[in-house]
């Protein structure tokens, strides 16, 4: 594709955006990305297949499917515990979403079920979330490309990796549970 001119870009975008929105897991796609295109056109082409497949999955969910899911969950004690909490943190909690440890699809979808939930909280946490780790897989893409080719990897990227996965080992898996905490002791504190 990045031998293909114009049209390998689009559809490398429009593929990214398909695979996003179905299969989820974004990271090889945007390293690979990294290695066949050169840094200045991975960035921008991942983002846009990353974030325009979030967010048309978001879109979808919302105002297609959303009213019958929340029918069928009408009935989980869940449902108004996490609409309590977009409601009054929805840009924070929404990030949070974003960066928590739950598949692609659950990050997406799940706040499309959120009634109170405004749409551009949900697309500034997708942005917020999506832009950064667009940049940190393009780079190692092309860190690996140039590894491969007999170059050596910077001291940036090793740096990157090392915050990245203290990010993704320990502080989301955290942020993330130490919500879920609050919403089961908000519970406990409604029903003293």
């Amino acid at each position: 594709m990045s031998q293909s001119g114009t049209k390998g870009m689009v559809a490398y975008v429009l593929s990214f955006t398909a695979w996003t929105m179905t299969v989820g897991v974004t990271t090889p796609v945007e390293t690979a990305a990294g290695m066949a295109f050169p840094l200045r056109q991975s960035i921008p082409l991942s983002a846009l297949g990353k974030i325009g497949g979030a967010f048309c999955q978001y879109v979808l969910a919302k105002y297609l499917f959303s009213d019958y899911a929340r029918e069928k969950m009408k009935d989980n004690e869940w449902m108004g515990k996490i609409d309590k909490s977009f409601k009054s943190h929805p840009f924070g909690v929404a990030l949070i979403w974003r960066f928590s440890p739950l598949p692609e699809f659950v990050k997406n979808v799940g706040p499309s079920l959120v009634k109170t939930l405004k749409t551009r909280y949900q697309v500034m946490a997708i942005f917020a979330h999506g832009l950064p780790f667009t940049i940190l897989w393009s780079f190692m893409g092309a860190e690996t490309a140039a590894v491969a080719r007999g170059g050596e990897a910077s001291v940036l990227l090793k740096r990157l990796v090392a915050i990245i996965s203290s990010v993704g080992l320990f502080v989301s898996p955290t942020l993330f549970g130490m919500w879920l905490k609050g919403l089961g002791d908000d519970a406990e504190n409604e029903s003293q």
